[in-house]
């Protein structure tokens, strides 16, 4: 019997990515146990194989967006082994002294903020905190020499942004300042931080002792154009000073989208000085005759202020709308006493000792703000807000008396009392397109001021002003990063209520009044700047500005800044800053009668920092300014070096530095008075050369966990 045998045909299809795709047939017998595993298949590699892709997008280092010029921390690894101190040296205008003391542009009226909230910390606090913030855990650095409607009247900013928060870290730091004149400041300070939790604490003790030399004279003329009054003095005077400062803040994350920080700090203080003064003194037609005298005067002023505050803020989506709400207070009081005796050279009859005594109740000046911000749309941003404060009655009592026997001289004597309260909202709107960014706000501020002064008479006065406060950013910058900037904005500076009233107060040979018709002064403030980033080499801008006061005559200050910039590393610059400026006025000094003044002036500044082998750190600066003028009033040229080194060892556990600023002893402030009435001209001069010093032992972990969580800027 012959066995039939079916043969059973499959066709089969292999393929695979990258990979030429096979067709085949598969014969299979009835009778056997062959499977598809048991035939191979072989691939050839596709011709239409993919390749690797990758997509990248270099971020400049430098950058314009709206009022703010941006150093991009991040993207800068030649600088992330550094610390905070270091990255700030490479922000736009910043420097940073061999003490840790932040300029910008040679000014350190600059106010440093943190993740876009002021940081609430001076003196060694901030110093410290820039010295230990390591540079890997900030995601840019954002200077802002023309604040928006956002940052209401401030100063320039310095606003740190960090990327990083710590997991967790515990550390001590102990250290002391000084100085030869002589002053000595011994602090210590806590930090710890954990996943949701930071605590700060720190407390200073400083002792110090200053001294100063003045000479002047002054030639007061009638209106007729006859010397009425010449006097040319000479003074010393010593002042020595105990204080402390102490200072707790914090910051809890109640989970990723929401944080609340707080602070307080107070300042306990006493003064202490005694000055003497020789005053050649000669009258020539009202009471004629020689009134020279040797004053010798004594003061003792304890003091205290305090301050704290809360900021809760509240992310309600990954797109940047945010919303938060901030409150702080502040106070401060202290008591001035003191006694002056005069004694006349050639008329002992004046001969007199009287005792001052100042009691100062600052009361409490409560703020509060409420902020939003929305990205809407594409390329649209929205800030808004509402700010409001009430300063509880401020109340000074001045007293006068004639010793021996405590005479009351009624006629110096007074009481004032003065409160404010304020009421505001602000907005801006950015919009974006493509490299040019357009940023307009608007603020609006409501400042109610009452004084009262009560003694000899009593005068009352009440200012209520309206304040706008608007602004204008634009920037742009070109594909090959040319950077273009350009902003307006408006300052009001409104009259204090004290100043607008009629009383008079009085001291030895003058008096001081106020004026109801003032009014407001606006300043116009315009800036324009064009700079360049070049690798390697460093950077190039001009900056030009444009400021005009009214309300108050006319006057004007229009000027040019060229700042160069050679940073052939992250931890090398070499700054050059020249500035030329001419300043004017024109003013109605009386009805009918016009003052002016003029001239170029300019400002010549040579920065170099360098840090060597990552903890030597060697800092140098020369500055001249020339002949500058104000209403009224004229300043001589001066000329300064300061010199610095510190160091960080035992990675940044121990640090040193050693300061010497004006190592020549050349400052020395002389300004004469353009009244045309009162011809004057002073000079302040103490021992300008100030060499202090520094030490400070770290005791904990310093730098990030390797796990440090990212994203959270708080």
């Amino acid at each position: 019997m012959t066995k039939q045998i079916m043969l059973l045909l499959s066709l089969m299809t292999v393929a695979g990515v990258s990979y030429a795709q096979v067709n085949d047939t598969v014969r299979v017998s009835q009778d056997t146990t062959a499977t598809v595993s048991d035939t191979n298949f072989y691939l050839s590699p596709s011709v239409k194989a993919l390749e690797e892709v990758k997509i990248t997008a270099d971020r400049p280092l430098y950058t314009v967006d709206g009022e703010k010029n941006i150093y991009n921390t991040a993207d800068d690894p030649s600088v992330q082994t550094g610390t905070a101190s270091d990255a700030l040296q490479n922000a736009p205008g910043v420097e940073v002294d061999a003490e840790g003391n932040i300029t910008l542009r040679g000014s350190q009226s600059v106010e440093v903020w943190i993740n876009d909230r002021p940081s609430n910390l001076s003196g060694e606090s901030l110093r410290q905190y820039i010295k230990t913030l390591p540079a890997n855990s900030i995601a840019r650095i954002e200077v802002i020499t023309n604040p928006s409607a956002r940052y209401g009247g401030s100063g320039p900013v310095v606003n740190i942004i960090t990327s990083k928060k710590i997991l967790r870290n515990e550390f001590i730091s102990i250290g002391a300042t000084g100085n030869h004149r002589p002053q000595v400041s011994p602090w210590l300070s806590y930090v710890y931080s954990n996943k949701k939790f930071t605590v700060n604490l720190y407390a200073e003790y400083d002792y110090s002792h200053t001294w100063s030399d003045q000479s002047g004279r002054s030639v007061l003329l009638t209106p007729q154009g006859d010397t009425s009054t010449i006097k040319s003095y000479t003074s010393h005077s010593d002042n020595w000073r105990h204080g402390s400062y102490f200072y707790l803040s914090g910051n809890y994350d109640f989970d990723t989208m929401r944080s609340l920080s707080f602070w307080g700090g107070a300042y306990p203080s006493w003064y202490r000085g005694v000055s003497t003064v020789d005053m050649q003194w000669q009258e020539r037609i009202y009471g004629p005759g020689d009134y020279s005298y040797r004053s010798t005067a004594t003061s003792s002023i304890p003091q205290v202020g305090y301050y704290g505050g809360l900021h809760f803020s509240h992310r309600l989506d990954d797109k940047g709308q945010m919303l938060w709400i901030r409150t702080a207070a502040n106070g401060f009081n202290y008591t001035s006493d003191g006694t002056e005796q005069r004694q006349f050279l050639s008329q002992p009859a004046l001969d007199y000792t009287v005792r001052h005594l100042g009691i100062n109740r600052g009361g409490v000046g409560l703020s509060a703000e409420v902020g939003y911000s929305l990205p809407f749309a594409e390329h649209w941003e929205l800030e808004a807000g509402l700010t409001g404060d009430y300063h509880t009655p401020s109340v000074r009592t001045y007293t006068r008396d004639t010793l021996p026997g405590n005479r009351r001289d009624t006629l110096q004597s007074y009481i004032k009392s003065y409160s404010h309260e304020g009421y505001g909202s602000y907005f801006t709107l950015k919009r974006n397109f493509g490299n040019f960014a357009a940023k307009v706000g608007l603020r609006l501020e409501q400042s109610i001021g009452s004084a009262t002064y009560t003694g000899y008479t009593t005068e009352v006065s009440r200012e209520n002003y309206l304040i706008p406060s608007p602004s204008v950013h634009l920037s742009y910058r070109t594909p090959s990063m040319h950077n273009f900037t350009l902003s307006y904005t408006l300052r009001t500076s409104t009259p204090s209520a004290t100043d607008l009233t009629r009383f008079i107060v009085f001291s030895n040979e003058s008096y001081e009044i106020g004026n109801p018709d003032l009014l407001p002064s606006h300043t116009h403030n315009l800036e324009g700047g064009w700079n360049k980033y070049f690798e390697g080499f460093g950077s190039v801008g001009v900056d030009l500005s444009f400021s005009q006061p009214f309300n108050i005559g006319s006057s004007h200050t229009a000027g040019a800044d060229i700042n160069l910039t050679y940073r052939p590393t992250a931890m090398f610059n070499l700054r050059l800053s020249a500035r030329a400026v001419h300043m004017g006025y024109h003013s109605q000094f009386r009805p009918g009668e016009w003052v002016d003044d003029n001239l170029w002036a300019g400002n010549l500044r040579l920065n170099v920092w360098g840090k060597l082998w990552n903890v030597l750190q060697v800092f140098g600066n020369v500055n001249y300014t020339t002949r500058q003028i104000s209403f009224l009033s004229s300043y001589d040229p001066f000329f300064t070096t300061d010199l610095g080194v510190s160091a960080d060892l035992l990675d940044r556990h121990l640090s040193l530095y050693l300061n010497v600023k004006d190592v020549f002893n050349t400052y020395s402030r002389s300004s004469a008075n353009t009244n045309p009435y009162l011809s004057s001209n002073s000079t302040t001069r103490y021992s300008s050369r100030y060499i202090s010093f520094g030490l400070t032992l770290r005791l904990g972990k310093m730098e990030l966990e390797s796990q440090a969580r990212m994203g959270n800027n708080d």
